[in-house]
């Protein structure tokens, strides 16, 4: 197979999107491949918000100092190979065709056994990345939750070096659990004995749910505002600061990430990186740990980019509490201004949560059906759409959606709803190669 015929059998034959419970397939099909994820440390990331953000961060941070990292994240925004990534370099498209073809017999000889043994789209990506990751001898892993936590592909590494819990919210709430403490217990699923666990959470009836999961595993916690935390935040666009107060204090300390809640974020990476450290007895060099967090960037988290004379704001905010913290941030960094807005969302997302907090910063909507099949009534987001703000329009193809709103006399556009549009319009933007991103429904 070529690279686009594996990609092809990735979305189709696994298929992408099917949700399968359980970690016995993922467990056989590393067992077969020689369990490669016994080869290297792994950091174990989760949350409803903030994961990405906080893996980013990291891996910049290990490799600016001299660390050999390899992340895995899910999903991607724009390309596929962004899942898979060493030193911030995405797998080459020749890479993706060889550890394939390498599995394939495997999966083959598991598919044979029946549906309920053959692999998913993510557990064979997983695989994918734990092999790659072993063959080319990497220091440490940076392992991003895909959904959940306790029967994630990703939670089949026995001994982490730390978990992370960035935040827990209300979603997914069909597969997780339809309340917080349902989806505080799916997240700590990670935990693993005596692994210390460092978390964003700082909700009491969270926190409440956290401790009684780590003590059953003599978990050590380090929680935001307790064990470690930020003052002083100044926010300007790719050019914010912070001072850190953990183990150690870093004041001053640049960030390009946009948005209050990126603060937090960066706060968690540093305090992981400190445990991480201090356990292995490993001393933190400031300049290149600074280095590493001023290269961090994240495609489509409150990014702002211009095209034909606009600005265009794009943040995938997919839930409620994605939709407050990017709502609060607009208002920091462009307070009293209102936006032209291109959403488009989901229909298994509390999107009427966020169109109550949106509607706040908007004077024209433009409503579109998400690029995905989990978009199945996207016209009834538009109702609710037009019963806060009268100036809505709803185009139910994206491209013309977004030719309609760049066409129309605004300066300031904001793009938000679902992480599966923003990766669809960023590529618009960017005039990138479409042949595969159009083929598959994201």
């Amino acid at each position: 197979m070529n690279y686009e015929e594996t990609i092809e059998y990735l979305y189709n034959n696994r298929p992408y999107g099917k949700i399968k419970y359980g970690l016995f397939r993922i467990e056989e099909l590393l067992t077969r491949l020689g369990n490669p994820q016994n080869n290297y440390k792994i950091i174990h990331i989760t949350g409803t918000n903030g994961k990405g953000s906080v893996a980013s961060f990291l891996q910049n941070i290990y490799k600016s100092s001299g660390y050999k990292t390899g992340l895995n994240i899910s999903p991607h925004i724009i390309d596929f190979r962004e899942r898979i990534q060493i030193n911030g370099k995405m797998i080459s498209k020749s890479e993706v065709v060889d550890i394939l073809s390498q599995m394939k017999p495997h999966i083959d000889l598991m598919d044979k056994k029946g549906e309920e043994f053959a692999p998913s789209f993510f557990e064979v990506v997983t695989a994918m990345a734990y092999l790659y990751f072993m063959e080319n001898k990497i220091d440490i892993m940076i392992s991003e939750v895909g959904l959940g936590g306790r029967f994630d592909a990703s939670n089949i590494v026995e001994k982490p070096v730390a978990t992370v819990i960035t935040e827990v919210s209300l979603d997914h709430t069909k597969t997780l659990g339809g309340t917080e403490l349902d989806i505080a217990f799916e997240k700590t699923g990670i935990l693993k004995d005596n692994v210390p666990l460092i978390s964003g959470v700082t909700r009491p009836l969270i926190k409440k749910r956290i401790i009684e999961r780590a003590a059953e595993k003599n978990v050590k916690i380090y929680f935001f505002n307790n064990d470690y935390s930020f003052k002083n935040y100044l926010p300007e666009i790719n050019n914010n600061s912070m001072d850190y107060f953990g183990e150690n204090d870093f004041k001053d300390v640049e960030f390009k990430m946009n948005g209050y809640f990126q603060a937090k974020n960066l706060s968690t990476a540093l305090k992981t990186f400190e445990v991480v450290q201090k356990e292995a007895g490993i001393p933190i060099d400031e300049e290149k740990m600074r280095r590493g967090i001023l290269n961090t960037t994240w495609p489509g988290r409150l990014e702002l980019m211009e095209y034909k004379n606009k600005k265009i704001i794009l943040d995938g905010a997919h839930n409620l509490d994605g939709t407050i913290n990017l709502v609060n941030s607009i208002e920091q960094y462009f307070p009293r201004k209102k936006f032209a807005l291109l959403y488009g969302s989901l229909s298994d997302k509390d999107f009427s949560g966020s169109i109550n907090i949106l509607k706040n910063i908007v004077n024209r909507v433009v409503i579109t059906k998400v690029p995905s099949n989990r978009s199945k009534n996207p016209y009834e987001v538009f109702l609710l759409w037009k019963k806060k703000e009268q100036n809505s329009t709803y185009i139910e193809n994206f491209k013309e959606a977004f030719d309609e709103i760049i066409s129309e006399d605004c300066e300031n556009l904001l793009f938000t709803g679902s992480l599966y549009l923003i990766s669809e319009l960023r590529n618009l933007i960017r005039k990138g190669d479409e042949k595969i991103a159009r083929r598959y429904k994201m």
